[in-house]
């Protein structure tokens, strides 16, 4: 197991030339340059720099001072990979930060999927499905949001929402996740909180909660718990449910 000095820090995010035409994308809360390929950089450097704070990773910090820098160093690394082979691709970046400010960037290509997904119009309320009744010969389909394994977070829409004219076309129908929960509890630590190279937890829930050898195994996920009965995150995602009128990050178990 590694030791609290020999951990990075990370995140990863999208890199898309179809970003470049969002408006959403291009606010100055979510880049440093506009319009950007980068799916909200600014957001992911802000979590870098409040972990960077908090494991005294000073030279991380003053690393990563001037987005514009950042955003820069991030399209040369890109260019370079397309270069070296031969595709400019929607691509997954999982940056690495060590104690001493040196940068690894990761890149894998990713499929695409539209701007909707990315930047969902609406977040409507899940519908709950009626019981089924077996006179009732029609079927009803209901409306449900998914976090997409591509973005960290960004939610895709339900079946029944509209697209744009010809934006369906650009990916296939979302992934269907099994989520079961945790068997046990993972206690709280700015390691379950802040993103880093330390996921011993996470591999730990994941042994205990799934099956050996599940099929599609990017498509299963666990819910994590801690030692006060709050759902906190999943494995690989973030949660978000629906509760008294709004989405919330946690819930207490009941």
């Amino acid at each position: 197991m590694a030791s609290e000095d020999e951990f990075q820090l990370f995140t990863s995010l999208r890199y898309d030339q179809l970003l470049l035409q969002s408006e959403e994308n291009s606010r100055a809360i979510l880049n440093f340059v506009t319009p950007s390929p980068f799916y909200m950089l600014a957001y992911h450097r802000d979590r870098m720099v409040e972990a960077a704070q908090h494991f005294d990773f000073f030279e991380v910090e003053k690393r990563l001072e001037d987005g514009k820098t950042l955003h820069e160093e991030l399209l040369k690394r890109v260019q370079d990979e397309i270069k070296k082979t031969g595709k400019d691709e929607a691509m997954k970046l999982r940056l690495l930060f060590d104690k001493a400010a040196n940068l690894t960037v990761e890149c894998t290509p990713i499929p695409a999927v539209p701007l909707s997904t990315l930047y969902p119009p609406s977040l409507d309320p899940p519908s709950p499905s009626p019981p089924h009744h077996p006179a009732n010969t029609t079927t009803t389909t209901t409306q449900s949001l998914t976090p997409s394994p591509l973005t960290g977070g960004a939610l895709h829409l339900g079946p029944t929402s509209t697209l744009p004219s010809g934006d369906s076309s650009q990916s296939s129908p979302p992934p269907e996740w099994k989520i079961a929960l945790d068997t046990a509890p993972t206690p709280s630590s700015p390691f379950t909180l802040l993103k880093t190279t330390k996921r011993e937890m996470y591999d730990q829930s994941r042994l205990r909660a799934l099956p050996p050898n599940p099929a599609g195994l990017a498509y299963r996920e666990v819910m994590l718990y801690n030692e006060v009965r709050e759902l906190t995150e999943g494995t690989l995602t973030s949660l978000y449910l629906f509760r008294g009128g709004r989405r919330t990050l946690r819930r207490i178990l009941g």
